[in-house]
C-alpha cells in the first residue's frame, strides 16, 4: 500500500507527450512481468499469470491543480495498442487505461477491484477516469459512476446524471446532472464523455467513437508512456450539488492497464494493477 508523499499541485504539467515535467512528482513502481487474467474472483483468490507486455504496468505518478487530476503511467509494451479489424484479422482489439478512485474514504460505497478482475484487491471505488482504445484508435475518454445499486438502479442513475432528461435509446448529449454515492456491484455502472459545454453523452464499451470531451492525453513516441488530464467537473456533483471531487478531497487512487489478447503472446485478456495511492489530498495552489 502506497501513501501519497506529495501534495504538490500539478499546474506545471503539460499534456504533450514529453515527460520531463513529471520528474518532480513521486514515481510509484510496479513489478515487471506480473500481468494476469481478468476473471473476477473472490477477494482472497490469486489470479492466473498471463503474458501481455502491453499492459505490464511499471510506473505511475499523479498530480493535480484546482481544476483537474493528472496521471502518468509507464508500460513494458505499447499503451493503447489494439488490433484493427480487417479481412485477415477480423476481430478489433480493445485497450483500457483505468484510473479508479475512492472519493469518500468509505469502503462501503463503490465496488471492490476483484469484481472487475483487478488485483491487488482494495475496496470502496466510486468513480473512474478511463481511456478506451478500440480497433486501432482512441474511442472515448470517459468518466464512470460506480455507485449504481443494482440493475434496477440504472434507469434512475441515467435520469440523475441527465437532469431528468434521459430517454432510453438516446445517448445524449444531456445537461450534466449528478450521481449519488452508495454501494455498487461491479457490473452496474454508467459511463459518459463530458463536453466543454457542460453536457454529457452516455457511452458503452465498443460503442460509437465520441472522443475526448474535456479530457486530454498524450503518448510518448514509443507508446511506453502516457499522460492524461481529467478535469474535476467531469466527475459531476452529488445530489446536494457538491462536486464529487474538488479541492480538499481526500482520494484513494488505483492505476490499471487492461487489454484484449489479439496482440499478446498469450492471446488472452490481461491486466496489471499497481498498489493504490492512499489519502491523496487535493490541496490548493
Amino acid at each position: 500500500t502506497i501513501h501519497a508523499s506529495s501534495r504538490t499541485p500539478g499546474s506545471s504539467i503539460t499534456i504533450d507527450g514529453h515527460f520531463d515535467d513529471w520528474q518532480r512528482f513521486p514515481a510509484h513502481n510496479d513489478p515487471a512481468g506480473d500481468t494476469h487474467d481478468t476473471t473476477p474472483r473472490s477477494v482472497d483468490d490469486v489470479p492466473t499469470p498471463v503474458n501481455h507486455p502491453d499492459v505490464d504496468l511499471l510506473e505511475y505518478r499523479m498530480s493535480h491543480d484546482a481544476k483537474a487530476l493528472y496521471f502518468c503511467m509507464k508500460s513494458s509494451g505499447r499503451i493503447g495498442h489494439t488490433q484493427r479489424a480487417s479481412k485477415r484479422r477480423s476481430k478489433a482489439g480493445r485497450y483500457y487505461v483505468n484510473i479508479t478512485i475512492d472519493v469518500d474514504q468509505n469502503n462501503e460505497t463503490g465496488y471492490s477491484l476483484n469484481g472487475g478482475g483487478y488485483y491487488p484487491v482494495s475496496r470502496g471505488y466510486d468513480t473512474n477516469a478511463e481511456l478506451e482504445f478500440y480497433n486501432g484508435a482512441l474511442n472515448v475518454a470517459k468518466y464512470l459512476n460506480h455507485c449504481v445499486p443494482g440493475r434496477d438502479g440504472m434507469t434512475q442513475a441515467y435520469l440523475d446524471q441527465s437532469t431528468g432528461r434521459y430517454v432510453q435509446g438516446k445517448n445524449g448529449p444531456y445537461p450534466a446532472g449528478f450521481f449519488r454515492l452508495g454501494p455498487n456491484e461491479y457490473k452496474n455502472y454508467t459511463e459518459w464523455v463530458y463536453h466543454d459545454n457542460d453536457t454529457i453523452t452516455f457511452v458503452h464499451d465498443k460503442g460509437p467513437r465520441v472522443g475526448l470531451g474535456i479530457a486530454t492525453y498524450a503518448l510518448s513516441d514509443d507508446a511506453h508512456n502516457i499522460e492524461m488530464r481529467f478535469p474535476l467537473r467531469g466527475f459531476l456533483k452529488d445530489e446536494n450539488g457538491d462536486p464529487i471531487i474538488a479541492v480538499g478531497s481526500v482520494l484513494d487512487v488505483s492505476f490499471s492497464l487492461e487489454a484484449s489478447g489479439e496482440s499478446a503472446p498469450s492471446g488472452t485478456w490481461a491486466s496489471d494493477t499497481g498498489e493504490p495511492i492512499l489519502k491523496y489530498v487535493l490541496t490548493e495552489d
